[in-house]
C-alpha cells in the first residue's frame, strides 16, 4: 500500500518535512520524496494544454448560451411588440367603424325627416357590412420554426496560452498570506531530513535548486511582507516632519494675519484721508458761500446809500471802507497725513510671481517675512505631505527590509505598505484618480514607477540637509498648475476632496 502526503506548504518547508518524515519512522514504509520543479515533461504540458482548452471552451460555451438566451428574449419582446401594435390598430379600426355607423344612422334619420316633410316615402338603402380583416398567419411562427445554431463555436489556444506549462485555478493552492509569510523558507529536500530516497523527476538537483532560487527572487518583488514593522529611522523622520509641517502652518497663518493687518491699517488711513479731504472741501465751499453773501449785502447797502446820500455819501462810504481793517480768513486745520511707505517697518518684499523657486536661500523668508508657501491652499499642503510620505516610505522600506534582493515596493503593494507605516489608508480616489498609477503621476517629481520592474523608486536621496525641497517642489507644481489653468487647460486642476483635517500630517 502507498500513501501520498499532499501538503503544499509543509512539503516545501524543511522543518515541517523533517517532522512529517519522523512520524513514519519505524513504520516499515519507504519514505520517498519526488521533487517536481523546473521544466515539466511533455506529457505534463500536453495535459495542461488539454485542461486549458477545456476551461476556455467551457467559458466560451457559457458566453454562447447567454447570448442565445438574450437573443431569444429579444425576439420574444419584438414579437410581443408587434402583437401589441396590431391590437392597437384593430382597436382603432373598430372605433372608426363605430363612429361611421353612428354617422350613418344620423344621416338616415335626417333623410327620413326630409322625406316626411316633402310627403314622399323614404326607402332605406341596403347596409353594406364591413367586417374586420382577419389577421394573416403570423410570420413570426416561420421565424420561430427556423433552426437555430445550437452548437457553440470551437475555441483554440493562442500562442501565449500554448506556452503555459501550468494551469491557474480559481482557488489558489496557498492563500496570499500563507505564501507571503513562508515562501522565503521554501527549500529543496535532502536525504538528511530523514527520507530514504529523494528523486528529481523534472530536472537535475542543481537545476531544481536554481529554479527555486530564481522563483523566490521574482516573488520577492511581487509579494508583500506581512510582518514588516516600521523601524526607528522612519519613526524619527516622521516625527520631525510633523513638527516642521506644524510650524509651517503657523508661519503661514502669522504671515497672512500680518498682511491682513497692514491692509486694514492702510484702508483705515485712506478712509481718514478721504474724510479729511471731504471736510476741507466743505469748509472751502462754506467760505465761498459766506464771501458771496457778504459781498452781496455790501453791494446792496452801498447802492441804497448812494441813492440817498448822493456823491457825498458814496465818498464817505468809500473812505470808511478803505479805513476798515480787512477780515482775516480762518486758518484751515492741518489735514496732512504721511503717505504710507511700501518699505515701512522693514518690508523687503520681492516680486513673488517672478521669484526663482529653487534659487531661494530660505524657504521660510523669501523677503519681507513672506514664506515660499504663502499661497498654499489645502490641496498644496495635501500634495506636499503626500510627496514627503512617499519619499519617506520608499527609503524606509529598503532600510527595514534590509535585503538586497528586495529592490523596492511593487506598485500593487504601495497602498498596503502605506497603511502599515502611516496607519492610514492611501485612497487614490480622494485625489481624483482612478488608479494608483495616476496618483503617482501627480508626484513624479518625488517618486516614479520603474517601467520594467514596476517598483516605486525615489527621485531624491535618502539623507537631505533640509526638507524645504518639498516646499519648493510643491510651489513649482502650484505655479505650473495655475499657469496651465489660466491658459484654458482645465485638466490641470486638482480634483482633491476636501479632508476633515485641511493640513494632513500636521499633527499626530
Amino acid at each position: 500500500r502507498d500513501y501520498i502526503v499532499m501538503e503544499v506548504k509543509s512539503n516545501l518547508l524543511k522543518n515541517e518535512r523533517k517532522e512529517m518524515a519522523s512520524k513514519w519512522a519505524g513504520s516499515g514504509f519507504k519514505r520517498k520524496v519526488a521533487v517536481m520543479m523546473a521544466d515539466p515533461p511533455a506529457v505534463f504540458r500536453k495535459r495542461t494544454q488539454e485542461l486549458l482548452l477545456q476551461q476556455k471552451q467551457a467559458q466560451a460555451d457559457i458566453k454562447f448560451k447567454i447570448k442565445l438566451a438574450e437573443d431569444k428574449k429579444r425576439k420574444m419582446l419584438e414579437k410581443r411588440q408587434k402583437l401589441l401594435e396590431k391590437e392597437r390598430a384593430r382597436a382603432l379600426k373598430k372605433q372608426q367603424m363605430g363612429q361611421a355607423e353612428l354617422q350613418r344612422k344620423r344621416d338616415i334619420e335626417q333623410k327620413k325627416a326630409e322625406a316626411v316633410a316633402a310627403g314622399a316615402e323614404y326607402v332605406e338603402e341596403e347596409k353594406v357590412e364591413e367586417a374586420l380583416e382577419d389577421e394573416a398567419p403570423e410570420a413570426e411562427d416561420e421565424e420561430d420554426a427556423e433552426p437555430m445554431d445550437e452548437e457553440p463555436p470551437k475555441v483554440e489556444l493562442d500562442d501565449e496560452e500554448k506556452r503555459e506549462a501550468f494551469r491557474k485555478s480559481v482557488v489558489p493552492d496557498l492563500t496570499s498570506y500563507a505564501l507571503n509569510t513562508s515562501f522565503m523558507k521554501f527549500a529543496v529536500p535532502d536525504k538528511d531530513e530523514g527520507f530514504d530516497e529523494v528523486s528529481f523527476d523534472w530536472g537535475k538537483e542543481g537545476k531544481c535548486r536554481e529554479f527555486l532560487k530564481q522563483w523566490k527572487q521574482q516573488l520577492k518583488t511581487t509579494t508583500r511582507i506581512e510582518e514588516l514593522t516600521p523601524g526607528e529611522w522612519f519613526t524619527n523622520r516622521w516625527k520631525d516632519w510633523q513638527k516642521a509641517l506644524q510650524s509651517w502652518h503657523m508661519k503661514q497663518n502669522l504671515y497672512k494675519a500680518s498682511v491682513a493687518k497692514k491692509a486694514l491699517d492702510r484702508a483705515a488711513m485712506l478712509q481718514r484721508r478721504a474724510a479729511t479731504a471731504a471736510a476741507r472741501e466743505r469748509l472751502m465751499e462754506m467760505r465761498a458761500e459766506k464771501a458771496a453773501a457778504d459781498k452781496a449785502v455790501a453791494e446792496k447797502a452801498a447802492a441804497a446809500k448812494a441813492v440817498t446820500e448822493g456823491e457825498t455819501g458814496e465818498a464817505a462810504g468809500e473812505k470808511k471802507a478803505e479805513g476798515a481793517p480787512a477780515e482775516k480768513p480762518a486758518e484751515e486745520p492741518s489735514v496732512e497725513e504721511k503717505e504710507p511707505d511700501s518699505d515701512e517697518d522693514g518690508d523687503d518684499r520681492v516680486d513673488f510671481d517672478r521669484l526663482d523657486v529653487f534659487g531661494v536661500e530660505d524657504a521660510l523668508d523669501v523677503g519681507g517675512g513672506e514664506p515660499l508657501f504663502s499661497a498654499f491652499g489645502f490641496e498644496d499642503w495635501t500634495m506636499m505631505s503626500l510627496r514627503f510620505e512617499l519619499h519617506l516610505l520608499v527609503h524606509a522600506f529598503k532600510r527595514d527590509v534590509n535585503d538586497p534582493d528586495r529592490i523596492g515596493i511593487h506598485v500593487e503593494h504601495l497602498s498596503f505598505y502605506y497603511n502599515k507605516y502611516f496607519k492610514k489608508p492611501l485612497n487614490h480616489k480622494i485625489y481624483g484618480c482612478e488608479v494608483i498609477q495616476e496618483l503617482l503621476e501627480l508626484t513624479r517629481d518625488t517618486v516614479f514607477v520603474n517601467r520594467r520592474s514596476k517598483v516605486v523608486e525615489a527621485q531624491l536621496p535618502e539623507e537631505m540637509d533640509s526638507v524645504g525641497i518639498f516646499i519648493m517642489l510643491t510651489e513649482e507644481a502650484r505655479r505650473d498648475r495655475v499657469a496651465r489653468v489660466d491658459l484654458g487647460d482645465q485638466s490641470a486642476r486638482l480634483k482633491l476632496s476636501q479632508p476633515m483635517n485641511p493640513y494632513p500630517g500636521a499633527g499626530a
